[in-house]
């Protein structure tokens, strides 16, 4: 009985003496200037989240913040033994309300915090200039089209007829993705296959150019028809880089990552 009791006496010493030793790691590591910087600076690097702006059937992405961890920053730079701003490390701070809550929802521009823009269209000669450019853009592919090579281009299913075999195509390709652009044809069917639904903010094409492109901004979805041509093509490049904003592909455009 004795031996258990010594036994048991040892595990329990042994048991606060982790206990108390590991209290002691924990304050000396908060009293080490590293990590008192850390957390005396940590506000300043935080980025609040933003809530995804939702109107009746539309939803506008918000976008996700961001916040230091102390713990994990302080051992990434323990070694170096000195802070480093490089080896920050930051916890997402994911929005209350956002897109892939509301799959239901029409995603007809982007956020525009992003100071950005987004290009879909069908046209091969537009296509070709945008490649030529290395100028990112989303590509409505069908069967016939879903083997073309699009180096800068994101590949969306918009074949509503043969959708599943392109999918097929599209996934052996590592080029599918969730997006679904939708017409009021097009929409319940989207939504049966999961998808996020993606409208254009503004449709331009050769009858509407001269009074529609100055309406470009930033978050915008600009579908260009098949009868823009190069020419008005160039005059929206300019316009756009007049603005100061960016051509990015439409995933980066919708996504809530800051």
């Amino acid at each position: 009985m004795n031996k258990y009791l010594r036994v048991f006496g040892i595990l329990c010493i042994l048991c606060f003496s982790f206990y108390y030793t590991e209290k002691i790691a924990l304050f000396m590591q908060k009293k080490d200037p590293i990590y008192e910087t850390i957390l005396n600076l940590k506000d300043d690097y935080e980025v609040e989240s933003v809530n995804a702006t939702i109107h009746e059937e539309y939803i506008i992405p918000g976008v996700i913040g961001k916040e230091v961890n102390v713990e994990e920053s302080f051992r990434s730079m323990k070694y170096l033994g000195a802070f480093s701003e490089s080896n920050l490390v930051f916890d997402e701070i994911v929005p209350e309300i956002s897109i892939s809550q509301n799959k239901d929802k029409i995603i007809a521009q982007g956020n525009k915090i992003h100071q950005a823009v987004a290009f879909i269209t069908k046209d091969e000669q537009l296509i070709a200039y945008l490649e030529e450019m290395g100028i990112p853009y989303a590509v409505l592919t069908t069967k016939e089209t879903a083997n073309y090579k699009r180096e800068h281009g994101i590949k969306i299913n918009y074949d509503f007829t043969n959708y599943d075999e392109v999918e097929n195509l599209l996934k052996k390709q590592k080029e599918n993705n969730d997006l679904c652009y939708i017409t009021e044809n097009h929409k319940e069917f989207c939504k049966q296959k999961n998808k996020t639904l993606i409208e254009e903010t503004l449709i331009l094409s050769k009858s509407n150019f001269p009074s529609h492109y100055n309406q470009v901004n930033s978050g915008s979805i600009l579908y260009l028809e098949e009868n823009l041509g190069i020419n008005y093509l160039k005059v929206l490049l300019d316009q756009i880089r007049y603005k100061g904003l960016e051509i990015v592909s439409i995933s980066s455009l919708i996504s809530e990552s800051n």
